[in-house]
């Protein structure tokens, strides 16, 4: 009658007035009734006193009570009374519906007979008596089936008398979404309006991440259970059984599908720049669920990358490798020697095996550089220190470098020694043809006698014009006194003072926000393990200050509190200048060796390896930058122009005498095949250096 349910306990029934001159005046309104009385009364023994009433008591009474009725009533209404009823509403215990909507649940299953006589049962309609065949219907329709009719539909629809039903779908990374429907006939639908808002579609399972967001909506509510309809094959997002703990509340699961799936997925690691020619392994780790001991065959594919993007078959790499699942993660080294330069991606796959589900993780790539010649480093030191012998031994064992690739002048060293051991050089100043070779000079705690002109002259030409890649290390016996005021400080990304000496004084080294557009200073896979890679250097015994950050330079670390010369930006410790067609890495201490505590080379050569790549591996190599052609554009459609640029230098990377420089040129179909197409001409047009010539396209290819 008043509109609660059985739910709810009444506590207590008031008469209450809502009038303002009544409102919380009990006893006022009832002496305004007596006095209505009263009036009423008066009003027919004194005002009315006739002799007819006089003589009819009985009447007179009769009216008097009449009008003190009347008059109380007045009263009543003037003074706006209200029932106050006091209740307890106990609401109804949440009961969450997750249902699984991913693609796996498209999957149509192998059911053994005693599962079919029961799929029966399940899905027979009480009215007509007719059941359709389970073993022709995916897991999705069964379950569409099941909430439409049948025994589960009917408990569905007499448990929302004494729950709060709620439907949810996992279709997504991080949350379930609420079906709901627009049905106005009756206030809670049954189960058969949201069997038709099902969708079965999604790419992944996250039944952690789908939990995770129930127990965000739900938490503080009264949850009396939670019922998972899935095939739990988990392939993304967070633990399940970490998310149940955090929902806090019974779970119910209803598994469609085998008890142990079928599920394989390939994740391939290799390094990202490898050498031609030379044998190296990548590793494929496999995970697998429900295939313990069965042997899997793995093959190793290459996929040239084009310029223009276009799509290359892959090609097989040597013969399949065999992994025994032995354990829910293994790890197979797979030889690798690459017989052809340029950007691959190198793809692991597994074909796929019986009762697997998704095959669309059965395969991992990874994009690779494959170098045909090694890098060369040079190293400037005056004596040898920790960071210069850490830098050699990391370098030495390189694949790319090796102990062909690195060579050192140390000015500390005995001159026989420079003579006769191939590591260093007896002379700072070399031959042309020997110092343009190099790909990444390192420049570290020299004094300023060892600055010559002659020095500077090819350090800048071979940034400036060569595209080069120089590393200066300032160090604590000479600081960078001897760079300022001369041509090869004008190239760093710091401006320096002559008269600022090094400074000691322990800190830690602050990060700039932009190191994650360099490679080489992320040293983990998460900014978590980065931050624990540089927090493990330690605090800095010392550095060195300079007047402040060249305005061309981004500056990728810094002092935590000493400022430069404008008194509102920090302390430059490491930064980055691109300077003429090279580039310029500045260390404002050479202390980074004791990124090995702890973890030894790890992050150490992380850090080193990814520096020497960035500034050796974005041109050509070695020798072979004596002649760098470029187009004017990466792709051409039939009938377009070409324009060939050649930039071309003699044995000692001087400008060539010629005037014409000949070649030939090539094409490579989409078939890969290399054709001869014709010799072409290419005259010089400037700088002494720059030969151009166009050509026009004919055919596809590249």
């Amino acid at each position: 009658m008043v509109g609660l349910d059985s739910s709810a306990t009444i506590e207590s029934v008031e008469l209450r007035f809502a009038a303002p001159w009544a409102e919380g005046r009990p006893v006022l309104v009832i002496l305004a009734c007596i006095a209505a009385i009263i009036l009423a009364v008066y009003f027919y023994y004194k005002l009315h006193a006739e002799a007819g009433l006089v003589k009819r008591p009985k009447r007179r009474f009769f009216l008097s009570v009449l009008r003190s009725i009347l008059m109380v009533i007045v009263v009543l209404v003037l003074a706006e009374p209200v029932i106050w009823v006091a209740y307890t509403q106990n609401h109804k215990p949440q009961l969450l519906v997750l249902l699984d909507g991913s693609g796996s649940m498209n999957t149509r299953d192998e059911l053994p007979n005693e599962q079919v006589t029961e799929m029966r049962t399940l899905l027979t309609a009480p009215e007509s008596g007719e059941s359709p065949d389970p073993t022709t219907l995916t897991r999705a329709e069964l379950v569409r089936l099941a909430m439409q009719a049948g025994p589960l539909a009917d408990t569905l629809d007499e448990i929302k008398e004494d729950f709060d039903l709620r439907f949810y779908l996992m279709d997504s990374l991080d949350q379930a979404r609420l079906l709901e429907t627009e049905s106005e006939e009756e206030e809670t639908p049954a189960s058969k309006d949201f069997a038709e808002l099902l969708t079965f579609d999604a790419e992944i399972t996250a039944l952690g991440g789908a939990l995770d967001d129930l127990a965000l909506r739900h938490g503080s509510q009264r949850i009396g259970g939670t019922v998972i309809v899935s095939d739990f094959i988990q392939n993304a997002g967070v633990p399940a059984l970490d998310s149940i703990g955090r929902l806090n509340s019974e779970v119910f699961a209803i598994g469609l599908g085998p008890v142990d799936a079928v599920d394989l997925q390939v994740q391939l690691e290799a390094p990202l720049v490898l050498k031609q020619d030379e044998l190296t392994a990548v590793t494929a780790t496999i995970k697998q669920q429900g295939l313990d001991g069965q042997v899997v065959q793995i093959q190793l594919f290459a996929r040239p990358l084009g310029d223009a993007g276009a799509e290359e078959e892959q090609v097989p790499i040597g013969t399949p490798v065999a992994a025994t699942l032995d354990q829910p993660t293994v790890t197979v080294p797979i030889p690798l020697q690459p017989d052809e330069s340029g950007r691959f991606e190198l793809i692991a796959t597994i074909e796929p095996v019986a009762g697997e589900v998704n095959t669309d993780n059965n395969s991992g790539r990874r994009e690779v550089n494959i170098k045909d010649d090694s890098l060369k480093l040079y190293f400037v030191e005056y004596e040898p220190t920790w960071e210069w012998r850490f830098v050699k031994e990391v370098f030495h064992r390189d694949p790319l470098i090796g102990q062909d690739g690195f060579r050192t002048f140390l000015r500390s060293a005995d001159f026989k020694v420079r003579q006769t051991n191939d590591l260093f050089v007896d002379q700072l100043v070399r031959p042309r043809r020997e110092f343009f070779s190099n790909d990444v000079i390192l420049l570290s705690d020299v004094p300023a006698e060892m600055m010559t002109k002659a020095f500077q002259d090819l350090l800048i030409e071979y940034v400036e014009e060569f595209g080069g890649g120089l590393v200066v290390i300032a160090g604590p016996r000479f600081g960078l006194s001897s760079l300022a005021r001369t041509r090869i400080g004008e190239m760093l990304p710091v401006v320096l003072d002559p008269t600022i000496k090094p400074k000691a004084g322990e800190f830690a080294l602050n990060l700039s926000p932009i190191i994650s557009e360099y490679p080489f200073m992320q040293l983990g896979g998460s900014d978590a393990e980065n931050n624990l890679a540089w927090n493990n250097i330690g605090p800095l015994p010392w550095y060195q200050p300079v007047l402040r950050a060249h305005p061309l330079a981004t500056v990728l670390a810094t002092h935590p509190r000493d400022r430069a010369v404008d008194n509102e930006s920090l302390q430059p410790l490491i930064a980055s200048r691109r300077y003429g067609k090279g580039e310029v890495i500045y260390l404002g201490f050479n202390e980074t060796w004791r990124l090995r505590r702890k973890y030894g080379e790890r992050f150490y050569r992380q850090f080193w390896g990814q520096l020497i790549y960035r500034l050796g591996l974005g041109r050509v190599l070695g020798e072979q930058k004596r002649f760098s052609p470029t187009t004017d554009r990466s792709s051409y459609r039939t009938g377009d122009l070409v324009r060939f640029t050649v930039e071309a230098y003699n044995a000692d990377f001087e400008p060539l005498e010629n005037e014409l420089l000949s070649g030939q040129l090539y094409m490579v179909n989409e078939a890969g095949q290399e054709t001869f197409l014709q010799d072409i001409v290419l005259p010089l047009t400037r700088d002494n250096h720059v030969f151009e010539a166009t050509t026009m396209v004919y055919e596809p290819g590249r």
